[in-house]
């Protein structure tokens, strides 16, 4: 290091460092500031945004109770695309799918589970809604979806109720054989509902499983 030998040496030597770095030392605080700053007003942002998603999500369901079956899955439709960054649109959609399905519309249904499909993160729900999904198809003899739908990995919870619905789709479809063999791994899968399964299988009895 450099050793100053008086007062104004290091007083040249500090302009000449301020005039070579100052502006490059101001630029990084002032970005620093911005950095700290605009995230604290991202988070506050995202919470207002959560919060008042939380608050048109109540009277969402509170509209559910008054409103005509048309006119709540189109309100619902709106709350969805204007709050589709938050869960609680996840949660309307599932709404509008159970709406949809009272009603029989089941393309309305399948399209909002379908979104749910491509939005949620949580194993259990989107196992929840795979189902969901896969019924609504089934009821639409849109077999060969079903299947596609049925065929992603669920949790071990779930793995019972997938394989049960998944025979009962390839039965529809003229696939016994297959069929009895989804029964049988829900039998072996399931700690409950053995007794319908088991029904089931007896009903295919002269199959021989695939």
């Amino acid at each position: 290091m450099e050793i100053y030998s008086s007062e104004e040496q290091q007083v040249e030597a500090i302009k000449r460092f301020w005039n070579t770095y100052g502006k490059a030392i101001l630029a990084g605080i002032i970005l620093g500031f911005v950095v700290l700053y605009g995230f604290r007003y991202y988070q506050a942002q995202q919470r207002a945004n959560v919060e008042q998603a939380s608050v048109s999500f109540s009277q969402l369901l509170t509209q559910r109770d008054d409103a005509e079956g048309d006119a709540w899955l189109a309100q619902a439709q709106g709350y969805i695309d204007s709050s589709k960054s938050t869960n609680y649109a996840v949660f309307a959609a599932l709404l509008a799918a159970k709406e949809a399905v009272a009603q029989n519309k089941l393309d309305v249904a399948e399209k909002q589970l379908n979104w749910v499909m491509q939005q949620a993160k949580n194993p259990e729900l989107l196992a929840l809604t795979q189902l969901r999904l896969a019924r609504v198809q089934k009821e639409m003899t849109n077999l060969d979806a079903a299947l596609v739908t049925l065929s992603v990995a669920v949790p071990e919870s779930f793995q019972a109720l997938q394989a049960e619905l998944k025979g009962d789709v390839l039965l529809l479809s003229d696939k016994p054989a297959q069929a009895k063999s989804a029964y049988q791994q829900a039998l072996n899968a399931s700690g409950a509902n053995k007794q319908l399964l088991q029904v089931k299988l007896d009903e295919l009895a002269h199959i021989t499983a695939a």
